[in-house]
Parts: C-alpha cells; sequence; structure tokens
C-alpha cells in the first residue's frame, strides 16, 4: 500500500530547488559582471582630452607625461579623478583650478583654468660691477611668472630688483602682495587723478613706492593699511599741493605719536 507524502511537502521540494537555481544564477550574474567589469578592457582607460581655458589641447609634453602615467592600467570605475586633479595642481601651480571628468566607456575629461595675467614685471638685475640690467616679464594674479620678455601696456607696471634675474614659473611676488601693489594703484589713481607709471617693490624695507605721471614718487609701507595711508594724503592736500608742486617723493610711511605727519621732498 501506497502512502503520499504530504501535500505540504510536495510544494516544499520544488520550492527550495527554485531558491537554489536563482541563489546560483545570481553568483552566476555577479561573478559574470565582476569579470567583465574588472578584468576585461570595457572599462579600461585609454583616452583623454585636456581643456586649457575651454581650448582644447595636445602640444602639453609635461602635462601629457603626467596625465598619461596616472591613467596607466587603470579601470575607469574605480579611478580616483580627485587624485589626478591633485597631481596636476601640484606640479603646475600656473592652474587656479583643475576638474577631471570621466567619460564612460574608457576616457578622461579634464578641464583647466589659469591664473589671469595681472601684472608686468621689471626685474632690474644689480650686477656685483655695478651694470643694471633690465627684463620684462608678464605674472598671474598668483604672483607666478608665466612669460618673459613680453608686456601688456594695459596692466601695471611693478619694478623689482635683485641680483639674479627671474625665471619661468617663479614667483617673484606672492599672491598678496600682489594684490595689494595692484589695489593700491588703483586706488591712488582714483582717489587722486594722477597715473601711476610704475609701482616699486622693495622687499627688504618692506615699501612700495609709486612713480606717478608728474615724476614724483610716493613712500607706502606694505604691512600697513593701505586706505590709512591714502587718507593721510588727502588730508595733507589742505598743506600740500601735489598738482603743483615740483616735488621728488612723499613718504606716508611715518606711524605712532607723529602719525598724520607727511614727509616731502621739493626739487
Amino acid at each position: 500500500m501506497l502512502i503520499d507524502p504530504p501535500a505540504r511537502l510536495k510544494q516544499n521540494k520544488p520550492s527550495k530547488i527554485k531558491k537554489i537555481i536563482l541563489c546560483l544564477l545570481c553568483l552566476f550574474i555577479l561573478g559574470g559582471s565582476v569579470y567583465l567589469l574588472f578584468f576585461t578592457d570595457i572599462f579600461l582607460i585609454n583616452d583623454y582630452q585636456i581643456y586649457d581655458d575651454g581650448t582644447q589641447i595636445t602640444n602639453n609634453l609635461p602635462l601629457n607625461s603626467l596625465i598619461t602615467q596616472s591613467l596607466l592600467n587603470q579601470n575607469l570605475l574605480v579611478y580616483n579623478a580627485d587624485q589626478l586633479t591633485q597631481e596636476i595642481l601640484d606640479q603646475n601651480p600656473q592652474y587656479k583650478a583643475v576638474v577631471a571628468k570621466k567619460v564612460f566607456p574608457h576616457s578622461i575629461k579634464i578641464d583647466l583654468e589659469k591664473y589671469p595675467i595681472a601684472a608686468n614685471i621689471i626685474n632690474q638685475i644689480i650686477s656685483p660691477d655695478g651694470l643694471n640690467v633690465q627684463k620684462k616679464f608678464l605674472v598671474n594674479s598668483n604672483g607666478m611668472i608665466i612669460m618673459e620678455n613680453d608686456e601688456n601696456p594695459e596692466l601695471p607696471y611693478i619694478k623689482v630688483s635683485t641680483e639674479q634675474a627671474f625665471s619661468l614659473n617663479e614667483q617673484p611676488l606672492t599672491q598678496a602682495q600682489l594684490e595689494y601693489i595692484i589695489k593700491l594703484t588703483n586706488l591712488f589713481e582714483e582717489k587722486f587723478g594722477i597715473k601711476v607709471v610704475e609701482a616699486e617693490y622693495l622687499k627688504k624695507a618692506r615699501e612700495i613706492h609709486l612713480r606717478t605721471e608728474k615724476d614724483f614718487t610716493v613712500w607706502f609701507d606694505i604691512n600697513k593699511d593701505m586706505v590709512s595711508q591714502i587718507d593721510k594724503l588727502k588730508r595733507a592736500l589742505l598743506k600740500l599741493d601735489i598738482y603743483k608742486t615740483p616735488l621728488e617723493y612723499i613718504d606716508l610711511r611715518i606711524s605712532g605719536t607723529n602719525a598724520e605727519k607727511v614727509i616731502y621732498k621739493k626739487r
């Protein structure tokens, strides 16, 4: 006499088989996906594009070398684009910002933003034999030299004396110093209506000498507030006519008990 198993056992046995098959299928799909994604060339980075201020470039050999080395044998899915961004910034301080974006399935787009050109540098080289030589450079807003033997008459001129000539990618002025000098030049021209021909920065003395179109210079202390020094000269106009008096220089650096005192020398 045959006895049928309970109906519950008949139902559970196929259900368990289905679950096992489903689990095996999921494992197979997962394993296949991992293999395709990480052990094949589908997402292997094999191309990149560089855009410098919106223009695609291909001839920057040092930058190309850096990027190629960083992308070598890298999988786009797991590649850390932020690391590439930081490497470019560390080795190329002329760039203000770098954005690296993943372009699937196997490319990287790199957008570079340069610091804008901010000023002309007149480098006066003082040699031991007494001969003075001048070289012209253009600096960006970060204070870095980006062009030599070139100038832009629309930008401020800043004179810096050294024993050794500056070179490309050197930073003769910090960003803060450059900003101070440019703001001071613009503020002086705005308040007094006299054009500044050249600003000379004296590093050891920590002074800025603005040479005006009227051929006199105004001395400022770079470590002091520029507005208070400008205001002191404005108050001095009651007794000193800087527009008609033939002057050699005006010294605004004095502070302390004689803070309002303005020293000047006539020609």
